[in-house]
């Protein structure tokens, strides 16, 4: 579509091409070249040639002459063309400007014959009213560019000007009619038609007009209207009638100017049928000519008849008087105690106060309107496009029920997709049991969840009731325990369903079951047809319709097109259709905070002392910090509650925390038994609780005494050294349980070099294949799955996903991706497709201690492990190969009393000296090249003296022990040493550090 302003572009006029020169060299050439043979071969004959460069020469000025002229009619078609092409497109942008102007203005002559598609009653009383005073010529605002300014003055005037366009006015700033009083009548009709097709009817009148010539404007539904915001005013000079005080004529009639009233700022000159002119105006030059609008009485009394007939339909008048534009809820309480209450069948028509949960929401023909949800429901629609008043509706009809019932009948789930600012008031009431909005999606997908759960309670406490429905146990006495009715509203239900799509199902089961259950639904969308399905509509009896912006989505609300004519200018006009009757029109009251405020002040005073809060459908989030009084209430209600007792007897294993079922409206708690559970794999970011509960679960083995518990440091050695005994007993057969835990086991594994790093995971993954045969357990924990220990979790029977970084990380662990959080406290992860929060330890708890049995607890002297204070006394003689001589034998000598020899400078020694010297308790140090230069002496000596490497690698132990197994770990910075003792085993030692 183009913009006004966008420019067209005039082609640029031919340029004739400039004359050819006469070819001078081209002639002269082939004379001289004659010449020049003539004179080499003296032929006469040649100079015949001299004659063609004149001939030529000519030929080629006829045929330049010839080409141009063509070039030139070329070039002449080609602008003609574009020319042509230009007018086309301007004269397409004139009518399509002339169309838009009409479709902005439609002139009285359109509106008499399409009422139905000219009529929108869309402007508001206070804003601009453009009337058409006839057709004429305007400015186009079209711009032609890219051409000198004075080259194509036909076209250029035809791009300036819109013939046959609109002449409006601002109908709001008065206009003056100047003519013969029959010829200014009927141009006044069309003005009044337009005005009337414009204005909506109630909030706009029409002033009284004088009989006679205007006895047909009293048929138009302006005329009804009581207490309008805005009138339409007609000054007739030759039959006046007044104009009322305080108003501003908008259409008068003179015949000359000093007939006129003041006020007019557009006036009009009308010379005959066919030719008027303007006398003043704001936006039209003085003097512009154009054809008149005129109007017969006939047809514009057939239009008032057709208007006011639809504005009947509409529901904007009514047939008992009109309904006002605005009502409060505190006029309501004020007003006439008569109301009107849409009926299903079997509702009592004489009854005092309505049934169920009757309340009055606004004003209508009859007076006040009561909706009952439960009489003429149980569940509504509510349709209504943006701006029509759906919210504020909302928010008066749920104030109302609260204000006619007290919070032990009814209870209010709020559900707010757009924000929730506009239920956030609703809070304060006693009645609401939470407000659920789009801004946590995490917190509105768990209290959705609950509500399936609610229907299940709801059964569950009528079966025990032996109730049929919601009535029967309410009505059953001190007997049952009455349940209060629960009212879900929801704003925006379409985008609700949009982020939650797997809730349509919910919503049809609700609709299905919640008349007899007590659960009743309103649903509030902008666009009901296709959003709404028809199973669930079907359900839904009470239908409400504020305006909507097609006839589709008020016929799938209403069954009519009547909502789709309701005014734009009248917020909150609603229509209310239940199972039999008509349309019933209605004005929603608006609710204030004053009105809430006293609402709840009401229900202050009139609640009692014992009367307790009402149950909320779910339950609050989990806690960030759980403790065992916590659990300990969980489980005794669980003991003591049928409905929420788990299955298969008492529970087993240690405790790990608190889980979250909000589908099932509870907690439970959470528990890990090795012999049911399997190896536990905890996965989990830094700080989020991995070695939280790896020392839970360690301490309540620990002091329940009822298994081995090796837990070691997450250091290279202590978990080598763990692995390493647990492979020995179950190589031993032992059939004893035990129960090994692995902190931060990723760490470690990636501190191991690539030797130690495969043996120990091989040793790692051979326990977990063979350990549950043996009773032997693992729990291990890692903050990331990656490379060769992504094969962990198929070992692992059982995982504790914590924390993770991100999404990706979570799904990767093997979460479920809908329990991602990334705000998640520490503690808190997924167990068993559930969130949970872990067990806080308690003060003084034990990271680990040993249970029963010959195996050893973390800080034992393990298999392969020398104590941690030894300093190499205990041997009387040593072999050192060290990377460092000099800074070995510093050490050596600070903590021995012996001779120390350093092999790299005594290459010269003999062997046998040096073996004597040894067997004395000297030590002998050196590095893996003297050593091997000594070779004779390291085998003379080996069989009974020990060998330390000190700061050696695998290459270096391997090239003097002459063994291919893999020693134990070191840890880096400890000054750890190898010693291979002459029995062959290889253990570890501490070098004193230097001085």
């Amino acid at each position: 579509m183009f913009r006004p302003e966008d420019p067209l572009i005039l082609p640029a006029r031919p340029v004739d091409p400039p004359s050819p020169g006469f070819p001078l060299i081209a002639s002269a050439a082939p004379v001289v070249v004659a010449v020049a043979i003539w004179m080499f071969t003296g032929s006469a004959f040649v100079l015949l040639f001299a004659v063609l460069g004149p001939v030529i020469a000519v030929g080629s000025m006829v045929d330049g002459r010839r080409t141009r002229r063509r070039t030139r009619i070329r070039a002449d078609e080609t602008h003609r063309a574009a020319l042509a092409a230009l007018r086309v497109k301007v004269e397409q942008r004139r009518t399509a400007l002339v169309r838009a102007a009409w479709g902005r203005t439609p002139s009285a002559a359109g509106i008499l014959q399409d009422p139905g598609g000219t009529v929108h009653w869309s402007a508001r009383p206070a804003a601009p009213v453009l009337v058409s005073l006839g057709s004429g010529d305007v400015t186009s605002g079209l711009r032609l560019e890219g051409a000198d300014p004075d080259d194509e003055p036909g076209i250029r005037a035809l791009a300036a000007t819109l013939t046959g366009a609109p002449i409006t006015a601002d109908l709001h700033d008065g206009v003056g009619i100047v003519a013969a009083p029959a010829l200014g009548r009927a141009m006044a009709r069309g003005l009044l038609v337009q005005a009337a097709a414009v204005l909506p009817p109630g909030p706009v009148g029409l002033a009284a007009l004088p009989p006679g010539h205007w006895a047909w404007a009293t048929s138009l539904p302006h005329a009804a209207a009581r207490s309008p915001d805005r009138l339409i005013t007609v000054c007739d000079s030759e039959t006046p009638a007044g104009v009322p005080t305080g108003s501003r004529p908008l259409i008068a009639l003179g015949r000359c100017l000093e007939e006129l009233p003041t006020g007019c700022d557009t006036i009009v000159r009308a010379h005959g049928p066919t030719r008027a002119e303007i006398v003043r105006s704001p936006v039209h030059p003085a003097g512009l000519r154009f054809r008149p609008e005129l109007v017969t009485r006939d047809q514009a009394a057939g239009f008032a008849v057709r208007l006011g007939e639809r504005a009947r339909t509409a529901g904007l008048i009514g047939r008992y008087g009109p309904v006002p534009a605005s009502v409060t809820l505190a006029e309501l309480a004020e007003a006439d105690p008569a109301a009107v209450l849409p009926r299903s069948p079997g509702t009592a028509a004489g009854s005092s106060r309505p049934p169920g949960l009757a309340g009055v929401i606004g004003i209508g023909e009859q007076g006040r309107v009561t909706l009952d949800l439960v009489a003429a429901g149980p569940h509504a629609v509510v349709g209504g496009t943006t701006g029509s008043g759906k919210s504020e509706l909302l928010v008066t009809w749920v104030a109302a029920m609260a204000a006619a019932h007290p919070h032990d009948a009814v209870t209010f789930l709020l559900i707010d997709f757009k924000g929730g600012a506009a239920f956030r008031p609703l809070v304060a009431l006693p009645h609401c049991v939470g407000l659920i909005t789009d801004l946590d999606g995490r917190q509105a997908a768990r209290a959705l969840a609950s509500l399936a759960a609610e229907l299940r309670h709801r059964e569950r406490a009528m079966r025990a009731a032996g109730a049929r429905d919601i009535t029967e146990l309410n009505s059953a006495g001190p007997r049952s325990n009455p349940l209060p009715r629960l009212v879900i509203v929801v704003d925006e239900f379409a985008t609700m369903l949009t982020a939650f799509p797997e809730l349509h199902a919910l919503f049809l089961d609700i609709a299905a079951r919640g008349r007899s259950l007590g659960v009743h639904l309103i649903l509030c969308t902008q666009r009901p047809n296709g959003v709404v399905r028809d199973a669930l509509l079907a359900n839904c009896n009470l239908r409400v319709s504020l305006r909507v912006n097609n006839r589709a989505d008020s016929q799938a609300v209403l069954g009519t097109d009547a909502a789709a004519a309701l005014p734009a200018a009248v917020p909150g006009r609603c229509l209310i259709s239940a199972l039999e009757g008509d349309p019933l029109l209605c004005q929603v009251a608006t609710t204030t905070e004053a009105d809430l405020r006293a609402i709840v002040g009401r229900c202050g005073e009139n609640r009692r002392g014992a009367e307790p809060n009402p149950r909320r459908p779910w339950l609050d989030p989990l806690p960030r910090r759980v403790t065992r009084n916590d659990l300990a209430r969980v489980e005794t209600a669980a003991t003591t509650t049928t409905t929420t007792r788990e299955p298969g007897g008492p529970a087993t294993g240690v405790l790990l925390g608190l889980l979250d079922e909000p589908e099932h409206q509870r907690y439970r708690v959470a528990r890990y038994d090795p012999e049911r559970d399997g190896h536990l794999l905890v996965v989990g970011a830094g700080h989020a609780g991995k070695s939280t509960v790896l020392a839970s679960v360690a301490a309540q083995y620990s002091h329940s005494g009822m298994a081995a518990v090796l837990a070691p440091p997450p250091d290279v050695e202590s978990v080598w050294d763990t692995l390493a005994q647990a492979r020995a007993c179950l190589d031993a057969g032992s059939r004893e349980a035990r129960l090994v835990l692995l902190d931060d086991f990723d760490s470690v594994y990636a501190r191991w070099g690539d030797e130690h790093r495969a043996a120990a995971l091989e040793r790692l993954t051979s326990l977990l294949r063979d350990g549950p045969a043996a009773g032997l357990v693992i729990v291990v924990a890692v903050q990331h799955l990656s490379g060769a220990l992504q094969a962990l979790p198929s070992f692992c029977q059982s995982r504790l996903v914590l924390r993770m970084p991100d999404a990706g990380a979570h799904v990767a662990a093997g979460a479920d991706p809908a329990l991602f959080d990334a705000a998640v406290p520490p503690g808190g992860g997924c167990w068993n497709g559930a969130r949970i929060q872990l067990l806080q330890p308690e003060p003084g708890a034990v990271r680990s201690s040993p249970g029963r049995g010959p195996a050893a607890a973390a800080g034992d002297t393990a298999v392969g492990h020398a104590a941690a204070g030894d300093t190499l006394a205990g041997h009387r003689s040593l072999l050192v190969v060290a990377a460092s001589p000099a800074r070995t034998i510093a050490a050596l000598t600070s903590a021995r009393a012996g001779e120390i020899i350093d092999l790299s400078a005594n290459v010269s020694a003999e062997a046998g000296r040096l073996r004597v010297l040894a067997d004395d308790g000297a030590v002998l140090v050196g590095d893996t090249d003297t050593w091997q230069a000594h070779w004779s002496l390291l085998g003379l000596l080996r069989p009974h003296t020990a060998i330390v490497f000190d700061g050696c690698g695998l290459a270096d132990f391997r090239a003097i022990s002459r063994r291919r197994d893999l020693p134990p770990p070191l840890a880096p910075g400890r000054c750890r040493v190898w010693v291979l003792r002459p029995d062959g085993a290889v253990v570890r030692a501490t070098l004193p550090a230097p001085g």
